[in-house]
């Protein structure tokens, strides 16, 4: 068990874990943190957003650098940036300087293709599907105890959680410098390749394939309806609901522990029952009822908090069986000699949608939380039609591992 814990898979989920938990444990309590400022819901999707954005455009980057000089240095590198953004974020004085935190914290963000870069360099190819699972046992867990922790914390003052993440971080840096080894032998390491920084590029070859194209928006209509859902939820919570900080940690601990078991145990059920493509739609309708029963929680009465629940839980399980059947679905239909390009160019389209979601949902919200929840629900419910119209034109699609 110790020779796993400190063998370079055990140190990476190690890595990745105290990673995601301290971003867990800041992100639901934002609009907290910052409400001292009296943040518009323009300026709470502006702080999402731009964090998203300098992940999305640094991502190639980083991992290009990360083939010519090392994992190892560029996952150190994000880590310290990290602390950087944390600590400039719990000192920040102003709105700008929050924003500029962020900044950074996005370029730090760019490191998770290149710590699945690492697991894929250090794997089998017959273990290289189940390493890779740890990024997402990392993700759940991180899910599930970040927000539990920055809750609790919250009462001991409101940049606690802040600090108490970066002090998670520093402690994540030391350890990964001391037992991180390189996973890039010098002679296996390749020029910088200036043509994969380009994120628009590959983005056009893909939309350009009729075959890729209706999987690809709607995935990307999804990840818009979501991002927005998720980085505006605690505002409308705390605005229209009252709630507190423990209460909202407490449902961002029960979204994550539903969207850990049913990527566990319903996704594959649920595949093998009514086939990828059907499993996709049904999670995207799902997502347009999560968003639909928000916007009518203010007017359930008692049933406010059941409903609102109800709202997290559902969801949960609509990403759940979105994510993994989204990329099965493309990677079913792509050239088995572009899988890494197509899914790569994939991942930054969705990351773009993350970047348009809370952006736009925030300066709806600011006019009107009808105009809000409706961008929201009929995002996903686009990308549900436009599935509508995909031929289920790949059966070996059903048997892919999700």
């Amino acid at each position: 068990m110790i020779k796993k814990i400190f063998s370079p898979l055990g140190i990476v989920f190690v890595t990745l874990l105290l990673d995601k938990l301290g971003e867990n444990i800041v992100y639901p309590l934002l609009p907290f943190i910052l409400s001292s400022y009296n943040p518009s819901a323009l300026t709470l999707g502006a702080i999402a957003s731009i964090g998203t954005l300098f992940a999305v455009l640094a991502g190639p980057i980083v991992g290009s650098l990360s083939d010519a000089t090392g994992r190892r240095a560029m996952i150190l590198l994000c880590i310290g940036l990290n602390i950087l953004s944390l600590l400039i974020f719990g000192w920040a004085t102003s709105i700008l300087v929050i924003l500029f935190s962020r900044v950074i914290y996005g370029i730090s963000n760019s490191a998770m293709g290149t710590l699945q870069a690492y697991i894929v360099d250090i794997s089998k190819p017959e273990n290289r599907a189940r390493n890779l699972g740890i990024s997402g046992a990392a993700f759940g867990l991180g899910a599930i105890a970040g927000p539990a922790l920055g809750g609790g914390l919250m009462g001991l003052g409101l940049n606690v959680p802040v600090f108490v993440a970066a002090g998670l971080s520093c402690y994540n840096l030391i350890s990964a410098s001391v037992l991180l080894p390189e996973s890039i032998p010098l002679e296996k390491r390749k020029p910088v390749n200036l043509e994969a920084i380009n994120i628009f590029m590959p983005i056009g070859k893909l939309l350009r394939q009729p075959n890729l194209r209706r999987v690809s928006i709607a995935f990307a209509l999804f990840n818009i309806c979501f991002s927005a859902y998720i980085s505006l939820l605690v505002l409308v919570l705390k605005q229209q609901f009252s709630w507190t900080p423990l209460q909202t940690s407490g449902l961002f601990v029960i979204v994550g522990i539903t969207l850990t078991v049913a990527q566990l145990s319903l996704i594959g059920k649920a595949v093998r029952l009514f086939g990828e493509l059907k499993v996709n739609r049904i999670g995207m309708l799902c997502a347009v009822a999560g968003v639909l029963l928000l916007a009518i929680a203010p007017f359930v009465g008692p049933l406010q908090t059941t409903t609102i629940v109800i709202s997290g839980i559902i969801l949960a399980i609509g990403t759940a069986f979105v994510l993994p059947t989204s990329r099965s679905l493309v990677s079913g239909l792509a050239p088995s000699d572009q899988q890494g390009a197509i899914l790569g160019s994939l991942a930054s389209l969705t990351g773009i949608a993350s970047v348009i979601g809370p952006i736009t949902a925030g300066w709806l919200y600011d006019f009107s939380p009808v105009a809000c929840f409706s961008f929201e629900a009929l995002a996903s419910l686009f990308g549900a039609i436009l599935l509508g119209h995909q031929s289920n034109h790949s059966e070996s699609a059903k048997e892919a591992n999700v």
